[in-house]
């Protein structure tokens, strides 16, 4: 087929331009405004098919830091995959996997990503296994807000900058399961919660949070020094609050009682590689996905 081979062509604008062209085509993804707002991550790698100057099948690796069971270990999330309908059932997939994870192999823990229930059997063909994550909850009684926590904004840059600061000294969120990567909470920050980060002056901690008829979802709190729930709760409160969820492990939030809910299997985890947890209820933080 004439193809090019191209992998970690951030350098080249040329090819970048064409990978943020190639991501709104398959994945209706702009990254664009992550670049605009300087949180580009050179972590996040591409392997790449060009014929000529045009991308027709992708897949990146991304490489972070994780906190698994108190220790530190280096992860890669595979995200991005696709590839142009007139070049697909060639293997190009197949190969770019083969690659990437040839690459990050000998420097990595484990592997992990999110698919849709599609591609099921093309991971399972890849080694990777599906696996069910689990929510944790509690319940809650409403009560009037204290005063002290502000709603923040990504259209003010002072805003956007004390987001950063914070994401760059932040703590795990747990030590159980937990991924301290600034750029990529921004990602979030920007494209999916961008109406949802509130600031604790007091704690100096951003709380990502969403509601829905007595439900308060929270999929992040951002730290130096990581709050307790009971702590938080007083600032974040509305007297219809029925139940809180928490979209990570809460081995940090001194709850003193909480249950287990299982995920939608729609969530499409699958791991391969050495993990830690395997055959244990476990999330994944929200803000980990790339």
């Amino acid at each position: 087929m004439n193809l090019t081979f191209k992998e970690d062509y951030w350098d080249d604008p040329e090819s970048k331009n064409e990978f943020i062209n190639f991501l709104i085509q398959i994945h209706r993804l702009d990254l664009a405004r992550w670049d605009r707002h300087g949180f580009w991550d050179r972590k996040y790698r591409p392997f790449s098919f060009f014929k000529e100057k045009t991308m027709v099948s992708n897949l990146c690796l991304y490489s972070m830091d994780m906190s698994v069971m108190g220790k530190r270990c280096r992860i890669a999330q595979i995200s991005g995959v696709g590839t142009l309908p007139e070049f697909r059932r060639q293997g190009l997939s197949s190969e770019l996997t083969r690659r990437a994870m040839d690459w990050a192999r000998p420097n990595h823990d484990f592997f992990y990503l999110f698919a849709d229930k599609e591609a099921y059997s093309f991971y399972k063909r890849a080694g990777f296994g599906l696996v069910d994550e689990y929510t944790p909850s509690c319940p809650v009684e409403g009560r009037t807000p204290r005063d002290g926590i502000s709603r923040l904004s990504i259209q003010q840059p002072d805003h956007v900058d004390l987001i950063y600061r914070i994401a760059a000294e932040r703590e795990p969120v747990s030590d159980i399961l937990g991924v301290c990567n600034e750029k990529l909470l921004m990602f979030w920050c920007l494209y999916f919660l961008a109406e949802n980060i509130y600031y604790i002056d007091k704690l100096e901690t951003l709380i990502l949070l969403k509601r829905d008829q007595g439900v308060l979802t929270i999929f992040d709190i951002v730290s130096k020094k990581m709050p307790t729930f009971p702590t938080i709760y007083p600032y974040i409160s509305e007297p219809d609050d029925k139940k809180v969820e928490f979209r990570f492990m809460v081995d940090k939030m001194n709850l003193v009682q909480y249950e287990e809910v299982r995920l939608k299997e729609a969530n499409g985890t699958h791991l391969n590689g050495d993990f830690p947890l395997e055959g244990r209820n476990f999330i994944f933080p929200s803000t980990s996905q790339a």
